[in-house]
């Protein structure tokens, strides 16, 4: 019996890895945090590393970032670089939620499962409660509840002060934008603020088609963290809010947290220079289309199942042995994620660099694989 020619490729690729042949480059989709820093903002990088500025935010560059985020946002905008995200979506709640306060949010944000704690340290005591949804998504309705539930002015309870939405969702499923408009009205009326946890909030604004604008303050938002590093930048977060008396407690709380770096030009250049020619946008695109690319390729091969929809540019599988092996053997490895519902799969996280050669070995293991089991 012949063997099809999608078996010699498979035979020949497993020879390459455990023989003395030339060895496949290993690939891995694990996070874009792992992307380089593009060129663009490295050049910029380079090109603000001379001569002597004036130290802790006092910079040129720094000085620039107001005027050019209120033009990005379409309005005053104040803005705080952080180095990490942890950091952003600390000081956003702290600065929004008392000690006595809680933060309404999903139970699997990553403040709740990922951050050691963060928003309860830097508010100095806050709790969350946390609330369920499909794709990890919090409801209108399920919003409404929680409130209901937890009760709003009751002293032997703690204040209802904060609501954070995750834009994307920690299953890459975007918020529309009449979904955040309705949960932001629900929660002004409660006298709370509302803070986009914005990770990849340019993969979602491309995912829409909107507007920073229309992303946040239009649809309600007081504050949101606004990332960068995974979609280009190296170790640039900013927190940025709309409110003058939020930005007043912000200062403080920024300088006391460490984060007001004596050499701030290198953090603030990279925020300025991730919006200088619509750089967050063709990064975001290309990240998407990776993403949309390795979903279609997986969609062809039996036994897989997409457990979230693909707004952005990461991909949630469930798939054979026989698949995850051959991805395996063609040097392809991914990292294994276990969902709500128990089972055991994978996630997968494009980014902008991801070369021609890793999407399309990728598709090429789906298509043998697709083509043996047919």
């Amino acid at each position: 019996m012949g063997c099809a020619p999608g078996c010699f490729r498979r035979i020949w690729r497993r020879l390459c890895l455990t023989s003395g042949g030339s060895k496949i480059a290993t690939f891995h989709f694990n996070s874009d945090n792992g992307a380089p820093v593009c060129e663009q903002v490295m050049t910029a990088l380079l090109n603000c590393n001379q001569g002597t500025e004036t130290a802790y935010g006092a910079d040129q560059f720094t000085a620039a970032l107001p005027g050019a985020y209120s033009n990005f946002f379409e309005r005053q905008t104040f803005v705080f670089p952080v180095p990490t995200g942890t950091a952003g979506n600390g000081l956003a709640l702290g600065a929004i939620t008392p000690p006595y306060g809680t933060i309404f949010c999903h139970e699997s944000a990553h403040i709740v499962t990922t951050e050691a704690g963060a928003p309860e340290f830097y508010s100095g005591g806050a709790r969350m409660t946390l609330l369920q949804g499909e794709h990890h998504k919090i409801s209108p309705a399920t919003f409404e509840e929680g409130l209901q539930r937890h009760g709003i002015g009751n002293v032997h309870h703690m204040a209802v002060s904060a609501l954070i939405l995750t834009q994307a969702t920690e299953a890459g499923v975007v918020y529309e934008l009449d979904e955040i408009r309705a949960l932001s009205a629900i929660a002004h009326r409660a006298g709370m603020k509302v803070h986009l946890d914005g990770a990849r909030l340019a993969n979602a604004m491309v995912h829409l088609g909107a507007t920073p604008a229309e992303i946040t303050w239009k649809a309600g938002v007081d504050i949101l963290t606004f990332g960068t590093t995974k979609n280009g930048t190296m170790n640039a977060e900013a927190v940025i809010t709309f409110d003058p008396e939020i930005a007043t407690i912000l200062s403080f709380m920024h300088k006391r947290a460490g984060h007001l770096f004596s050499k701030m030009r290198y953090m603030s250049v990279q925020l300025l220079s991730y919006l200088q020619d619509d750089l967050w946008r063709r990064n975001a695109l290309q990240a998407n289309r990776n993403a949309a690319r390795m979903a279609t390729a997986l969609r062809q091969c039996s036994g897989v199942e997409l457990v979230h929809p693909v707004h952005i540019n990461e991909v949630f599988v469930t798939m054979p042995p026989s698949l995850l092996e051959a991805l395996r053997n063609s040097g392809i490895h991914l990292r294994p994620w276990r969902f709500q519902r128990k089972d055991q799969g994978c996630r997968l996280v494009m980014s902008y660099s991801d070369s021609a050669e890793q999407i399309h070995r990728f598709e090429q293991v789906c298509r043998e694989s697709s083509t043996f089991q047919g």
